[in-house]
């Protein structure tokens, strides 16, 4: 009883390969039976065992893991038809009666082991060691170095990739069956060029036949197996007629995976953005390298809100290659301030403008102007992007039911922060609430306020800060991880960012985001 493995996907698919051993180990590196110098294939990556009422496949603890008919597995029964993927390789298997193989005498191999090379030029080459899946023009050295290498995992950062469109199976003819007995004088030398279409079967010159065995495993390897006898019984230029409409279809494939990866949305350059919304937006404006939208000297915004009682709005927003009042920024005519100037940190900082209810329309429609006071006559670079805005509805109480729900908040601040490292979101949790109170204060009269107003304000800007390391730690750590290698572990640390930022009120989910891409680009 032996069986036989087919590769389906890979580097030399359509490959057959028969054993008769109990124990067939396959990896990257020359102890294995059956060598794949694949990137995505570990040194010892899977073994193929008979436990006496069957095949069985463990996996070996691989990099990427063993995978079955689609699921990973680390030991599982095999049957006739199972796919195997190995990294980028794919096999189908199939169990071959011991009795029904008729194969040339193989030369002895290490520990008696030996691998039936079906494909007749290589034959010679094969006996003595498993099967070595080397590419062409590679010398010893670089053999070596290939099966010392570390494994590499297979991309997972931007989400499922579309694969490539697989090439019919009858459009590729896979050389002679391990069931036909090969003559000794058709077997030629590797570089001798030998069309493996046709070889001289019991001593005379005349188109492949196969037998009766042969044809019934074929049979059984269901719609592959189909193909193949249909490949192999088929004439020269029924052959011909296939594979070019084998290669038509694979170019309308092709064609409408185009189509459909790259939406007619992405083709075109989106529309510019003229209204704030309760969102960041992932456009840029200004003079420069990058941005989506060139102004020279200003970039105009509109809001609206709808709200029968008082309101107050949060402008948030990240700027860069400012200098000292630069850009100044008006609301409804009235001028705001200036953005602040670059620091060290200025791609990572997030600015808050205030706008008191007393500056905003409601239920009409405002303005927001980015005026660079330096821009025209020059043209010096600067840019803004992620606007956005937070409307924060005023209660209608008294001064005094005012302050009263401030310091409730501010209370449940300190609680959460004292709690800060129990759980991911206390955090965020502590800075929500002290920035709750922070705004109520604000609508109070300055008098009224209190010193709970300046502790509510300092609080919040402390949690902002601790939110900003746990930010810029997460995403190095993303970044280390990717260079290593570690693609599943980087994608799990960006995903750990939603447990301590759950809103994008901070812009470290944005920033998880465009790194996420980044790192996805990379691969590509």
């Amino acid at each position: 009883m032996g069986f036989q493995l087919v590769i389906a996907e890979g580097k030399e698919a359509g490959r057959e390969f028969l054993f008769d051993q109990s124990s067939v180990v396959i990896g990257r590196t020359p102890e294995c039976d059956v060598i794949l110098y694949d990137a995505g294939v570990s040194r010892r990556h899977a073994r193929i065992f008979d436990e006496g009422a069957g095949f069985h496949i463990e996996d070996l603890g691989s990099s990427n893991g063993t995978v079955v008919n689609g699921s990973k597995v680390a030991k599982q029964a095999l049957k006739d038809g199972d796919a195997i993927t190995l990294g980028p390789v794919k096999f189908t298997f199939a169990s071959v009666a011991g009795d029904t193989v008729d194969e040339p005498e193989p030369a002895p191999a290490e520990g008696g082991q030996h691998t039936r090379v079906v494909n007749a030029s290589e034959l010679k080459r094969s006996r003595n060691k498993g099967v070595a899946m080397l590419p062409k023009n590679v010398n010893t050295g670089e053999r070596e170095k290939i099966e010392r290498r570390s494994t590499q995992m297979m991309p997972v950062l931007s989400g499922p990739r579309p694969s490539a469109p697989k090439p019919p199976r009858s459009s590729r003819p896979s050389g002679p069956s391990p069931i036909v007995k090969l003559d000794a004088a058709a077997v030629e030398a590797p570089d001798s060029g030998t069309d493996l279409g046709t070889v001289k079967v019991g001593g005379a010159a005349q188109e492949q036949r196969l037998s009766a065995a042969d044809r019934a495993r074929l049979k059984r390897g269901g719609a592959v197996g189909a193909a193949k006898l249909f490949w192999l019984d088929a004439s020269k230029p029924k052959r011909v007629i296939v594979a070019g409409t084998g290669g038509l279809f694979l170019l309308l494939v092709l064609a409408l995976f185009v189509s459909v990866l790259i939406p007619p949305e992405a083709k075109k350059k989106a529309p510019e953005m003229m209204e704030l919304l309760d969102e960041p937006m992932d456009q840029s404006y200004g003079v420069g390298d990058g941005v989506s939208y060139e102004r020279v000297d200003q970039k105009e915004f509109d809001f609206q809100v709808k709200s029968p009682v008082e309101v107050m709005v949060v402008l948030h927003y990240q700027c860069s290659d400012l200098s000292e009042n630069e850009v100044s920024i008006v609301v409804n005519g009235i001028d705001m301030g200036f953005a602040p100037p670059d620091t060290l940190a200025v791609n990572e900082r997030t600015v808050e403008l205030l706008i008191p209810s007393k500056h905003i329309k409601r239920n009409q429609v405002n303005s927001v102007i980015f005026d660079n006071v330096k821009n025209p006559p020059e043209t010096d670079r600067w840019r803004i992007w992620n606007v956005w805005i937070e409307v924060t509805v005023l209660p209608e109480k008294d001064p005094v039911g005012l302050k009263a729900d401030a310091n409730e908040r501010y209370k449940r601040g300190e609680q959460k922060w004292d709690q800060r490292d129990i759980g991911a979101s206390n955090r965020w949790e502590a800075y929500k609430a002290f920035r709750e109170a922070w705004l109520t204060y604000e609508a109070l009269d300055p008098a009224e306020r209190g010193p709970v107003y300046q502790l509510a304000r300092d609080k919040m800007n402390e949690a902002r800060r601790e939110l900003d390391l746990q930010c810029n730690k997460l995403l190095l750590q993303a970044r280390g991880e990717f260079n290593q290698g570690k693609y599943e572990a980087a994608s799990a640390t960006l995903d750990w960012v939603e447990k301590f930022f759950p809103t994008k009120a901070h812009p470290c989910q944005l920033r998880a985001m465009q790194e996420r891409a980044d790192l996805a680009s990379t691969l590509e």
